[in-house]
């Protein structure tokens, strides 16, 4: 979700990485209008059901996560056909619906009693462990704290439509300016069209959709949320580049092709990834301090 629209592989990184500075390169119309036409048919989507909530929320993040895991699989193995994938995908049903069901904890639970099995079956067969393993915290982590977000009521659900505000704020102005500017690269060993100027448009646009998030629910912490949406834009720019790195492990340019102009979900989902995790952990401070009147967001209501 940045500003290179994931092309961190293949002949983009020849081509980007001899130079330490990035030109100006504006998107092309049919490229920006495809990414458009994607974001419009899905985006809605997702909006009701968070709105939702319950089994049909938790039932689209079964899903992601399912989807996520099968991607996963197909770069550091491949193939999605091994024992580790199975297991990945059976844990992230299980410890999704738990969240799901209330028991958080249950969840994080089941998630690590998933990884042990895994971990052991890839020891036993002399697999590679790494990126295999690396793949339960980087998928279900986020899927957890997504569902237990939701799980807290009318502020959990404000709370997931403003971390969506933020972090497509985020895509879009890091991808537009990013493109327009070019200028010095961010990352240039391991996604070399990223550039500064597109994460400071993303932060940018972070910091205007938590202002506006601010102004419309009444909160009175216009500057605060602002700033926690910058902050949060970096991490969702952190997680656009380890997704790059993955990509850049396996030597492809999209984690799939579901998504047209967007490619996979890890694609789609990158920064939301990291941001999600970030955010519950935001909120779960508020909760054990006791502040405000709800999850997340209800922290900043007196």
């Amino acid at each position: 979700m940045a500003s290179d629209n994931h092309s961190s592989g293949g002949a983009d990184a020849g081509e980007a990485g001899s130079t330490n500075t990035v030109p100006p390169h504006p998107p092309r119309g049919n490229e920006l209008w495809m990414r458009i036409a994607s974001a419009a048919v899905l985006a809605p989507g997702v909006i009701y059901l968070v709105y939702l909530g319950g089994w049909a929320f938790t039932a689209l993040i079964m899903l992601a996560a399912v989807l996520m895991t099968y991607e996963w699989a197909r770069l550091v193995r491949g193939s999605h056909l091994n024992a580790d994938y199975v297991i990945h995908a059976i844990t992230a049903i299980i410890a999704v619906g738990l969240a799901g069901a209330g028991t958080p904890l249950l969840a994080l639970g089941a998630a690590v009693i998933g990884f042990a099995i895994a971990f052991g079956v890839v020891i036993f067969r002399g697999q590679d462990k790494r990126w295999p393993m690396m793949g339960f915290p980087y998928i279900l982590l986020p899927c957890i704290a997504i569902v237990w977000l939701r799980e807290g009521g009318d502020w959990g659900m404000l709370t997931l439509y403003w971390l969506l505000a933020v972090v497509w704020a985020t895509d879009i102005m890091a991808f537009g300016v990013g493109r327009t500017v070019g200028g010095p690269k961010l990352a240039p060993r391991v996604s070399p069209a990223k550039t500064w100027s597109g994460l400071l448009g993303g932060m940018a646009g972070a910091a205007i959709a938590g202002g506006a998030t601010s102004l419309i629910l009444d909160l009175n912490a216009f500057w605060l949320l602002a700033f926690l949406s910058g902050i949060m834009a970096v991490i969702a720019q952190v997680g656009d580049i380890a997704e790059s790195r993955l990509k850049r492990y396996a030597d492809v340019k999209d984690s799939g092709a579901l998504i047209p102009g967007h490619g996979g979900v890890l694609d789609r989902v990158d920064g939301l990834l990291f941001a999600a995790v970030a955010a519950a952990m935001v909120a779960l401070i508020g909760v054990l301090a006791d502040e405000g009147q709800g999850i997340g967001l209800g922290a900043f209501v007196s």
